[in-house]
């Protein structure tokens, strides 16, 4: 059995969070971190590290690196989460060819 990566496309644009110009839902689905309850009506606060500008949009290549700024100053996420999003980050940087700044 075969298992196929997807190849993510990266976008060099400048880069600011979308989360004003999106709905509470498609916010929640370009951030790295969703912690809001299954079931119940999500809030943008419980979602954070955006790093495309909507959804199915490439990946911003300055979202990693705001991503990776900030992730250990995201308040209320559960450390589990925080972890699976610095490996997901780790991954993205290397797939994007950001070397160290």
């Amino acid at each position: 059995m075969k298992i196929w990566l997807l190849k993510e496309k990266f976008s060099d644009a400048p880069w600011s969070s979308p989360e004003s110009s999106l709905s509470v839902e498609d916010f929640c689905r370009v951030a790295l971190m969703d912690w809001n309850p299954s079931g119940q009506e999500k809030v943008k606060s419980k979602c954070a590290l955006p790093i495309r500008s909507k959804p199915g949009a490439p990946i911003s290549k300055a979202a990693i690196r705001n991503a990776l700024a900030r992730i250990n100053q995201v308040k209320g996420a559960p450390s589990a989460m925080k972890a699976r999003a610095a490996a997901r980050l780790a991954s993205l940087k290397k797939q994007a060819g950001i070397g160290e700044d």
